[in-house]
């Protein structure tokens, strides 16, 4: 995998999200924290790509996130209505056909936040291609609508930045840090347990990337804290981002 130069940062923003788990059947589960291929998804969204067209092209950038927000799950069940081919004459007529009701668990912020907040770090080695989510970023200017998971959970976007090199600090594989970002266990080499652990550790079983035909690639193992830092030792770089004031992230990029 090339150097990290360039880095776009923002926030994902939204008071409710789906992240379904792709392993669950009966009952359609969240994840805590918006997985790689969503990500890859909310990019060819600001750019204006097509589905399904944008898969390889992007597959090729770095994705970073940090839980910012801590999130609590709702369970709801809703109502979804069969929409195979024989039925579409039924419905334009306004006609009733068979639903059947699923369990749809929810993320929502915990009662103190008012809105879910997700830290996205983005690279790509396509300067041309990194430059305009930049600038669409920085225009407020996203050429599809963003949602977290779902259509009916729309998104808003904060603009943090292009971080050229420099402007970040890169912390050498092996050497101690303390993330507050989604961290692959495949690149873990050791966590850091002390007086310092953070009261809750996740760890999820992820969509990673797409293949031919949106086949689904081998999913990835993946752990994180919802806003505490995570100390460990990796078997990658780490990087340093500053922004206003004191806060600032140690995040660690999804790929291998």
């Amino acid at each position: 995998m090339a150097e990290i130069e360039a880095v776009a940062v923002f926030d994902l923003t939204g008071p409710v999200a789906h992240f379904r788990k792709y392993y669950t059947n009966s009952s359609s589960l969240t994840y805590g924290f918006p997985p790689r291929t969503v990500l890859m998804g909310i990019i060819a969204a600001i750019l204006g790509m097509e589905r399904d067209s944008y898969y390889g092209t992007l597959d090729r950038g770095r994705y970073g996130v940090a839980v910012k927000v801590p999130g609590r799950r709702l369970m709801q069940t809703v109502n979804y209505t069969r929409t195979k081919k024989e039925d579409l004459g039924v419905i334009r007529r306004c006609g009733l056909v068979p639903g059947t009701q699923i369990p749809l668990e929810l993320l929502l912020p915990e009662v103190a936040h008012p809105r879910l907040r997700f830290r996205v770090f983005f690279s790509h080695p396509d300067r041309e291609l990194l430059t305009e989510t930049t600038r669409r970023l920085r225009e407020r200017r996203s050429h599809y609508p963003l949602y977290l998971g779902l259509t009916e959970c729309p998104a808003m976007f904060e603009f943090h930045g292009l971080f050229e090199p420099g402007e970040y600090r890169r912390l050498p594989r092996g050497q101690q840090v303390t993330l507050t970002s989604v961290l692959n266990t495949a690149l873990l080499q050791k966590l850091v347990l002390n007086g310092n652990t953070p009261s809750r550790i996740f760890r999820e079983r992820a969509p990673h990337s797409f293949g031919e035909g949106r086949t689904l690639r081998p999913p990835a193992t993946l752990i994180y804290t919802e806003g505490e830092p995570l100390a460990s030792r990796l078997r990658t770089d780490a990087y340093h981002f500053k922004f206003g004031g004191a806060e600032a992230d140690t995040v660690v990029f999804m790929e291998e």
